[in-house]
């Protein structure tokens, strides 16, 4: 007879997090977020307000950020890689 693991519901929320672009968290925008969403829109807010350049100058230009998620076994995966 076979045996069955047990069925858990204590599954962990995923966390998000943006990083720089050495894979490693940012150092002035590190937190966690509750989505892929809300993580990116902050971060898209951060660097359209950076330095003394408006959002018009930089809508166009990469975003040097990428975002990573939590996994079950407490590890991060890269959802987005930097781009710049």
């Amino acid at each position: 007879m076979a045996t069955s693991l047990p069925i858990t519901s204590s599954r962990q929320p995923r966390r998000y997090r943006l990083v720089d672009q050495h894979g490693q968290p940012h150092p002035e925008l590190d937190q966690d977020f509750e989505s892929l969403e809300e993580a990116w829109d902050f971060a898209t807010q951060w660097w359209n307000t950076i330095g003394g350049l408006g959002a018009r100058s930089r809508a166009n230009s990469p975003i040097g950020l990428g975002v990573e998620v939590s996994t079950e076994n407490g590890h991060w995966r890269t959802l987005r890689h930097p781009q710049g």
